[in-house]
């Protein structure tokens, strides 16, 4: 729960920040960025998350890394999240920050997991039969999932659209048993 809150008030805060200063879709760009950088470096977040290091040398490190690369309302906010040691939460909070852009744009996000991939052309129009469905314009990323025989289910606002060949054949079965 705690972890919620704080994806939440700091997410919160970089969205406020963002948005009065115009510069939204900028910042959400830095920040998928900045993410795919301690991805591909994990040593550099690990060295960001060693309590021993003081703060300070911390910041000159993300300095270093990422000064004249990124927003300095980005570069200001990464340095909170290292003076407050909440560099942790760092992939949460852009997240849940992702996900506030999205939903002031009018869009909902989601994930339609299938048993392969999907084209874009198919996943467009499943974007525009969910988004009918569930009254928003929706954004949907695809992963695979093995277990699936065929068919897709979707988790879009917190709830599930299981159009799987399983959950099919088992309500069929469960009408047929009626």
């Amino acid at each position: 729960m705690d972890s919620l809150t704080v994806d939440h008030t700091y997410g919160h805060a970089l969205y406020d920040v963002a948005k009065e200063r115009g510069i939204v879709d900028e910042i959400n760009e830095e920040y998928k960025a900045v993410r795919e950088v301690f991805r591909d470096n994990p040593q550099l977040r690990r060295l960001l998350l060693i309590p021993l290091i003081s703060a300070l040398h911390k910041r000159e490190v993300a300095e270093k890394v990422f000064g004249g690369r990124i927003s300095k309302e980005l570069l200001n906010f990464i340095f909170v999240l290292i003076d407050k040691r909440r560099i942790d939460a760092f992939d949460n909070i852009g997240r849940y920050f992702e996900k506030i852009v999205l939903e002031n744009d009018g869009l909902t996000k989601g994930i339609v997991y299938s048993a392969l991939p999907l084209d874009k052309e198919r996943l467009g129009i499943i974007e525009k039969k969910t988004g009918e469905s569930i009254g928003k314009e929706v954004k949907l990323e695809n992963r695979i999932d093995k277990s699936l025989i065929g068919g897709m289910r979707i988790y879009i606002d917190g709830k599930l659209i299981d159009a799987s060949v399983k959950t099919r054949l088992e309500n069929l079965k469960q009408r047929i048993k009626s």
